[in-house]
């Protein structure tokens, strides 16, 4: 996936280091993934702990870690959920959903947003957006395996595929999906599948009510109703889900990135009724393993401690000050949005018109690591329609000062490519 040359050789914090010695500040939590940092002296005193007494587990028996890690993601889940389905990576925990969906429901088929993004995997690249611009046509070829699934527009207020206003849209996006469970499906619908933020598709939050709105709308239908919790959960918006934070009861979620600290581990919470499978229907030979399941432990019990759910919280509220003040300096920031520490950040060529500004966001995001060795993300143009958006998603342990710091090198490297703009003109 490297398309740029950089060779990381260690990490601490929210840093970390090229093998010339170089030092990089981390606005991203590596791809989201480390939420206390590079090598959280917990997170590898558990790891390290485990792996003497064994180190690995079939999943065939019982596994003590992995067990205390399912009761540990329940304590802090929804109150209707009842269990959880380990796998390893983001992509087949969503299959692992589709499944529990499916079985449940005795439905087929599954809605999912435009902008979506829910893995690389066959069944999860068919619930994925088709763009131009994604890298070689990464859907090439596969029509032979690719499901069928239906789509429905995306919600989002700053670009509404709708053309409509907030204040008077009556949340087209979310009646619409009724609409499309209705009518469009050629099979009957096991579920809807919706990131509660959505990342890759340009960092867009859900306007207030919607997923309330959907959460009805699929109950009415009986159908699941599936968050892609990938990048959302474990402090990342607030609370330890993003569900909990926003106050809503999935039947399903999907959990991955960060669920384990560093290693490859992802999973899936099933609400009562949402709990069986057929024998050998999912699993994997190195899902959950004892090593992995005691640094996830620890890095739950840390945010516990910490209280880092609130710091998310504080941390994020600094961000979005800052960045709109940022936005009063700066034309070509369009929007800035988030929701505790993920946020988007969209660069405009012009605030009227809203034309994106794709090559100057490329501009911005080499600027930041080659001159302030800042890494940031960027959505897009291989991630969706808007390769003018700006990721930051730092470690939810982020303290003020480093905050500060992102800010101030990210500022320099908006600054930057402001007076590019202003010279083309």
């Amino acid at each position: 996936m490297g398309h740029y040359d950089l060779r990381i050789v260690r990490g601490e914090g929210v840093r970390f280091w090229d093998e010339d010695g170089t030092e990089y500040l981390d606005a991203v939590s590596g791809e989201w993934v480390v939420n206390l940092g590079y090598r959280h002296p917990r997170v590898i005193e558990a790891i390290k702990a485990q792996l003497d007494e064994i180190e690995y587990v079939t999943p065939v028996f019982e596994n003590q870690k992995r067990t205390e890690l399912a009761e540990k993601v329940l304590s802090h889940a929804p109150d209707n959920m009842r269990s959880v389905l380990f796998a390893l990576s983001g992509a087949d925990a969503v299959e692992g959903a589709m499944h529990l969906a499916m079985r449940a429901t005795g439905g087929t088929e599954f809605v999912s947003l435009y902008g979506a993004f829910h893995g690389t995997t066959f069944s999860t690249l068919a619930l994925s957006y088709s763009y131009p611009k994604m890298l070689e046509g990464s859907k090439e070829g596969l029509d032979r395996y690719l499901t069928r699934q239906t789509r429905v527009p995306n919600y989002n207020c700053y670009r509404c595929p709708f053309g409509l206003k907030r204040e008077s849209c009556d949340l087209m996006c979310a009646r619409f999906m009724e609409t499309a469970i209705k009518h469009q499906p050629d099979a009957k619908v096991a579920g809807v599948i919706i990131e509660l933020f959505q990342s890759n598709g340009g960092m867009v939050p859900m306007p207030e009510g919607y997923i309330e709105a959907v959460r009805d709308i699929c109950t009415r239908h009986g159908v699941a109703l599936i968050v892609d919790e990938v990048q959302t959960a474990f402090c990342r918006c607030g609370d330890m889900f993003a569900s909990k934070e926003l106050g809503i009861e999935p039947d399903l979620i999907v959990m991955g990135k960060a669920f384990g600290a560093g290693f490859p581990l992802s999973g899936v919470v099933a609400a009562e009724g949402f709990t069986s499978l057929r024998g050998w229907e999912a699993g994997f030979t190195l899902m959950s393993t004892p090593a992995v399941c005691a640094g996830s432990i620890a890095m739950m019990e840390v945010m516990e401690e910490e209280n880092l759910a609130n710091n998310t919280r504080e941390i994020g509220a600094h961000f979005m000050t800052r960045l709109n003040e940022m936005k009063d300096r700066y034309s070509i920031i369009g929007d800035v949005r988030g929701l505790g520490l993920m946020i988007g950040v969209e660069l405009v060529l012009d605030r009227e018109t809203k034309e994106s500004a794709d090559e100057l966001t490329g501009f911005v995001w080499k600027h930041a690591i080659d001159n302030e060795r800042l890494l940031i993300g960027k959505s897009g143009p291989v991630f969706g329609d808007f390769g003018n958006v700006l990721k930051l998603k730092p470690a939810v342990n982020t303290t003020r000062a480093e905050a500060d710091e992102m800010l101030d090198r990210f500022e320099r490297s908006i600054a930057a490519a402001q007076a590019r703009l202003e010279a083309a003109h």
